[in-house]
């Protein structure tokens, strides 16, 4: 069985952010060339640079009888730029995030020049106004952050499950508001304006593959345009996707993807999936999936100090491969001696009950997005159906999720309850020999997280 760290590939090399850090004027901060755009973006010349050219969609916010933004009739890769706000001399691309350098203790925006379209990191020091700020103002609003220009539009940022700061909120000058929607997987889904006037985003992979807007008297009129599929620019450095590169919180309790959790993850993958499964049980999700899925999804700590659980703390995501497309089998260990009859109408999750499993005893395992559920004994395992059932899963992302619960909770329990009685999967199960001996081999030959 592949590893998941076999498929990672760096996007961003460590002299391109050494570069860039030098030509917007910033130190180098640990952990921010997770986050930091190539320097090719930065430093292109005039007449060639990708930006000089890259349309930049027009808002028709006080204009309720047209669509929220104008779109052309073709739309070319690279909306997660075209898509963005006036914000002074800059333009703010909408799908991009405050990051956040708990060891520089500064907040950090990219943003990209009106004038000459260029690319670059501001420093938002929380209530101070800077030159390299454009005059924006950065202060708190309880666990929320405001950014503010000098012609009063304010930019409400708010943190998400992956710990990261998104925009929910632009508040205009004039007064109109749009707001900004999430999907679980913290990607921009949706956004919605005056009128019903609304913004549906539609993914394939890592990219947005189409837009759809609708608009007009009771909301009726309804359009989707296609994002082109074609990509044959994403070999120059001026690619806009590079932009979107995964990183780790600073905030997370776990600072990097160990050889014991890809161990762990490989023997959960063996017991739970088909061949080439791949599972995702201690905090981390395989970097193919794509941009709009955070790497590090585990613990972390708050501003305040209180440890706040994130979607795989204490939680399994198996996949049929690295990307989250394929298809495969679905299992259970045998042994379990109830089980919930049909699958939850929504998540389509069952329940089954073991006296022993693993180390433990008196435990309770929830798989949910079951796919043509069914039970076919195989002797150490059962098979329950197909990766990628209802309520988790579309065509082109398909998932099984897998919590262990104390005891035996006759059904599937509430969300409060489940967070009481959940169990790190980590712990139910010991790292095979044959997982450890296929890191151990590979160890060398793996680019890291």
């Amino acid at each position: 069985m592949p590893s998941p760290k076999q498929f990672i590939a760096s996007r961003i090399s460590c002299v391109a952010v050494l570069t860039l850090l030098a030509i917007v004027g910033l130190p180098a901060i640990p952990g921010l060339s997770r986050l930091i755009i190539p320097t090719g973006l930065v430093s292109a010349a005039p007449n060639t640079s990708v930006y000089e050219s890259l349309v930049i969609y027009r808002w028709n916010l006080a204009d309720v009888s047209q669509p929220l933004i104008s779109l052309p009739d073709h739309i070319e890769p690279g909306v997660d730029l075209s898509l963005s706000y006036p914000m002074n001399q800059f333009e703010f691309p909408l799908f991009q995030s405050v990051y956040y350098s708990q060891s520089a203790r500064k907040y950090l925006l990219m943003v990209i020049s009106r004038q000459g379209r260029r690319a670059r990191v501001i420093d938002l020091n929380a209530g101070q106004r800077r030159p390299d700020g454009g005059g924006l103002s950065f202060s708190d609003d309880g666990d929320n952050k405001l950014l503010s220009t000098q012609d009063g539009t304010v930019s409400t940022f708010a943190p998400l499950g992956d710990g990261e700061l998104h925009c929910s909120q632009i508040n205009s000058r004039d007064g109109i508001v749009i707001k900004l929607h999430y999907n679980r997987e913290d990607c921009l889904d949706q956004i919605t304006g005056a009128s019903g006037r609304k913004i549906d985003f539609s993914y394939t992979g890592d990219y947005v593959s189409a837009i759809t807007q609708t608009w007009g008297p009771e909301a009726r009129k309804k359009q989707t345009w296609a994002v082109a599929a074609d990509r044959s620019f994403t070999s120059q450095p001026s690619f806009a996707h590079a932009l979107v590169s995964k990183h780790i919180p600073s905030n997370a309790t776990r600072a990097s993807y160990t050889t014991e959790m890809e161990a762990s993850d490989l023997t959960l993958a063996a017991i739970f999936g088909g061949p080439g499964a791949v599972a995702a049980a201690n905090g981390f999700e395989p970097k193919q999936l794509g941009s709009q899925y955070p790497l590090y999804r585990g613990d972390l700590i708050g501003d305040d100090g209180v440890l706040r659980r994130g979607h795989l703390s204490f939680a399994m995501h198996l996949y049929g491969n690295a990307e989250g497309t394929g298809d495969l089998p679905l299992y259970v260990p045998a042994g379990f001696t109830w089980h919930t009859s049909t699958p939850t109408p929504t998540d389509a999750a069952v329940v089954f009950y073991y006296p022993r499993l693993g180390h433990l005893t008196d435990v309770s395992v929830a798989v949910f997005h079951i796919a043509d559920f069914h039970l076919s004994d195989e002797g150490a395992r059962v098979r329950i159906g197909n990766i990628g059932g209802p309520g988790g899963s579309i065509g082109t992302y398909k998932h099984s999720h897998i919590e262990f619960y104390r005891g035996n909770t006759g059904g599937l329990p509430s969300p409060a309850a489940r967070a009481r009685l959940r169990i790190d999967p980590a712990k139910v199960f010991e790292v095979s020999r044959e997982a450890l001996a296929m890191v151990n081999r590979s160890q060398s030959e793996r680019p890291g997280y």
